[in-house]
Formats: structure tokens, C-alpha cells, sequence
């Protein structure tokens, strides 16, 4: 289950058309134990923190800084303000040849349509930012200090030159007064002389940006989330700023390439089925197999598209250098796949033409029969299509249920024959690799795992 976003709680109880509320609301008064931004008091505290040093995060959010368009969205318009400020590309469309982050496009470990309902957990976020290529530290309220989080705001708000992290937090509303449960906002600076940080709050149709002194915060990071029975929390996000190169969370080591973390597919937000998966890789390890983890996925071989239940075809490479790489990585895969041929049954390798059309605003995606997906973005009013098959997305599922030892020896492993090796260099491999990690962090922190 996911939280609940707070700006949905405030009128939660009413009774609602479906399409005309009976109430409606113009903004919040901010708690008189805090200090709006734009107040005097707020400018000079703003004043007092740049002349120590603690503006140093702010210009960079000031200049994303949007308002979610969606009640519950507070979390994906966090990260998508925090994308766009470490200056990410994200390698897709966003309208007409631009590209540019926008909620849409988090689709990897979240169902955007349930998002929308009821906002994301600390630990989807997490996985949200890794999929984008963001180096993630996250830290639960309950397992740190007061000392140790003023010390990561300082870190993140002070003496950066050119920001390269910044903080978010996850907290409760009510502990600092306010109306609502659940919220996501990135921190925009500090006064070490008043000991305040600034809340760039994402609703700002209900609280604009203000000052919070910082042990109220983090007493904000305590209470637990009802959803996930653990506390909220920190998340520090940082980004080197190289697009010719992306982290393989595997081997901790960066690799030549500009794609995102992820270019064949994400992962959905399904938790009853990644904890159930999960239950079932522990049932047997260590000896998990490729026709026992096949079995799983296509429900005793009776369901060739039960797979789609867990991940989807990104459908994101924008130009030739990126339909390359996936050219690459699908030449690797086949011929892994062909190594296992006595365990593949032929059906799951017949390819589906999976398509994403942009219809004025609107993305449809054509899914195979008894498969489905999210919408991806936009792409330039363009026809996009991916033929792929069950099986190589099942063999990337596989492959992340070992362990990243065994992965690596697959992978790497000579016995391809030379036509499937033709293009595939250690790059190819290591997005391999990095594809395949992000499958496994997806099953390793469903939120039903708590």
C-alpha cells in the first residue's frame, strides 16, 4: 500500500461529485511557528543565510520550482524539480523536439494512474531517482540524529558552488502544524544563525515556500507512515553531470554511455506480485533457475504474458546513438536466450509491436492481449514502436534474481556465437547489467515487504 498525500486529507470526508466539488479551498494559513518566505521576517532570515554561505541550493531549485499538478503528486514533482536542477536529461520528449523532465515520464516503479490516487512511499521515491541515474542516499527518521541531519543540510545547502546534491524530505504535516498527512518538498536552504530551513513547498496552492526551524523538521521525520509501518525521511540526490556516462549500481564503477539508467524497460508499481515474487526467489535460493523463475512468470507455462504484470518496454530512445544501444543490448540478450534455448518455450519469444502514438496530448501505448503498461511521454507527435518479446524481458527478470556475482559471470561469459556479438562491447554489457539491477532493487523494496 502506498501513503496517502496530505493536500488529498483536507477534504477527504466530504462528499464529492465526480466531477464538481462541494467545497472548495483558496490556500492555507501557515502555522505561526513558521515564517513565510516572502514575509519580512522570512527576508530577513533569507538575508542572514546568504551572507553565511546557506543559499547555495536555491538558485538552482528557485528556477524549477513548479507546483504539483496533481493533489497526491507531491513526491514526483519533487523529483522532477530536483531533475531538471542538476540539469538531467532525461532523453525523452516532452513537447514538440524538447526535452525536459515532467511527471509523466517517472514511469518505472510507479503506476502513475494509482500515484495520482494516493501519492508514493519513501522508498518508491528512492527507486524513482535511481531509475533517472541519480545517486541516492536515503535515511529513515528513526535511524538517524538531529546532529547528523543538520550536518547533511549543511552539506547540501552551503559552500556549493555549483550544486551537485540536493536534499528532500519526506515528513508529516502535522507535526509542523499544518493541515495533512504525508508530504515530499525539497529543502531550499539554511540560516545557521536562526537554525531555519526553507520548505520549497510543491502545493503551493496551499502553503508557499517558508522557514521551519530545523528540529521541528526532523521531528517531522519521525512518525511513521500508516502505509509502511517505517518512518519517513532524508533522501540526499547528486548527479555528476556527465551525459556521456551513466553509474552501474552493480560494479559502483561508470560506464561510456549517455542513456538513462534504464532503456528497454521499468519496473510497475506492483507490490502483491513483486512481494510475492520475492517470497518465491526465497523459497529457493540459493538454487534459483531460469525454468523455475520461467515457470513463475508464465504461471506454470499457462500465461506467456503474465510477465507485463511486472515490467513494461521504456519506449524512449530518441535518436540513432540510443536505438543502437537497444539494437545492442536485445543482440546480447538473444544470444544469452540462446544458450538457454531448452528452457524458453518458442511462444515467449515471438515479438509484440508495441507502439506509442501521441495523439494531441495523449499517449497510447499498444500493449499485447492480457499484457498492460503505463504511458510513457510524448515523443515529438511521432509513431514510436519496439517489437520485443516476453522472453527478453523475462530473461532480464532472471537475470536480476541472481546474485550480482552470478550476473556479471553471465553476462560477461564467452560462448555467444559471433553474429549475436556483433556490436556488443563492455558498455553493452554493463547497461545490461544496470538494467538488470534496477529490476532487482525493485523487488528487493516493494513496499509490502515491511
Amino acid at each position: 500500500m502506498m501513503a496517502k498525500s496530505n493536500d488529498l486529507t483536507d477534504s477527504k470526508n466530504i462528499a464529492q461529485p465526480p466531477t464538481k466539488p462541494s467545497r472548495t479551498f483558496y490556500r492555507r494559513t501557515l502555522p505561526s511557528s513558521l515564517t513565510s518566505f516572502s514575509s519580512f521576517e522570512g527576508k530577513e532570515i533569507f538575508a542572514s543565510a546568504m551572507s553565511t554561505g546557506g543559499t547555495s541550493a536555491f538558485f538552482s531549485l528557485i528556477e524549477q520550482l513548479q507546483t504539483q499538478p496533481e493533489p497526491a503528486y507531491c513526491g514526483l514533482t519533487t523529483l522532477v524539480i530536483i531533475l531538471n536542477a542538476l540539469a538531467v536529461d532525461p532523453r525523452r520528449s516532452w513537447k514538440g523536439p524538447w526535452r525536459w523532465y515532467e511527471e509523466s515520464m517517472l514511469n518505472c516503479c510507479v503506476d502513475l494512474d494509482l500515484a495520482k490516487e494516493t501519492g508514493i512511499t519513501f522508498s518508491t521515491f528512492a527507486c524513482l531517482a535511481k531509475c533517472q541515474g541519480l545517486d541516492v542516499h536515503a535515511v529513515h527518521g528513526s535511524d538517524s540524529t538531529v546532529e547528523e541531519f543538520r550536518q547533511i543540510v549543511k552539506q547540501t545547502c552551503t559552500h556549493q558552488k555549483l550544486p551537485s546534491s540536493f536534499l528532500v524530505i519526506s515528513y508529516t504535516r502535522k507535526v509542523l502544524g499544518q493541515t495533512g498527512t504525508g508530504h515530499f518538498s525539497p529543502i531550499g536552504a539554511y540560516d545557521e544563525a536562526s537554525d531555519n530551513v526553507l520548505i520549497l513547498d510543491t502545493a503551493r496552492f496551499k502553503y508557499g515556500p517558508h522557514w521551519v526551524p530545523l528540529e521541528l523538521v526532523f521531528e517531522a521525520l519521525i512518525p511513521e507512515d500508516p502505509d509502511t509501518g517505517q518512518s519517513r525521511g532524508y533522501v540526499v540526490l547528486s548527479y555528476d553531470g556527465k551525459q556521456d556516462e551513466i553509474f552501474n549500481p552493480d560494479t559502483c564503477h561508470r560506464c561510456n554511455s549517455h542513456l538513462p539508467l534504464s532503456v528497454l524497460f521499468g519496473s510497475k508499481q506492483n507490490d502483491s506480485l513483486r512481494k510475492e515474487y520475492k517470497d518465491f526467489l526465497e523459497s529457493l535460493l540459493p538454487n534459483v533457475t531460469f525454468s523455475l523463475v520461467i515457470s513463475f512468470w508464465t504461471k506454470d507455462r499457462t500465461n506467456d504474458n503474465y510477465i507485463w504484470e511486472l515490467v513494461q518496454p521504456q519506449l524512449q530512445p530518441v535518436d540513432s546513438a540510443d536505438v543502437d544501444m537497444v539494437t545492442s543490448l536485445r543482440r546480447l540478450l538473444k544470444g544469452l536466450i540462446a544458450r538457454k534455448q531448452s528452457d524458453m518455450p518458442s511462444a515467449l519469444l515471438l515479438t509484440w509491436q508495441w507502439r506509442n502514438i501521441n495523439n494531441g496530448n495523449k499517449s497510447d501505448v499498444g500493449c499485447p492481449p492480457g499484457g498492460s503498461c503505463c504511458t510513457p511521454s510524448p515523443n515529438n507527435g511521432s509513431v514510436r514502436t519496439l517489437e520485443i518479446s516476453p522472453g527478453e524481458a523475462l530473461y532480464i527478470v532472471y537475470l536480476a534474481s541472481l546474485s550480482k556475482e552470478q550476473r556479471r559471470g553471465i553476462v560477461y561469459e564467452d560462448g555467444i556465437d559471433a553474429e549475436m556479438r556483433i556490436g556488443v562491447d563492455d558498455t553493452v554489457r554493463e547497461q545490461l547489467l544496470a538494467e538488470t539491477a534496477l529490476v532487482s532493487y525493485a523487488i528487493e523494496t516493494c513496499d509490502w515487504d515491511v
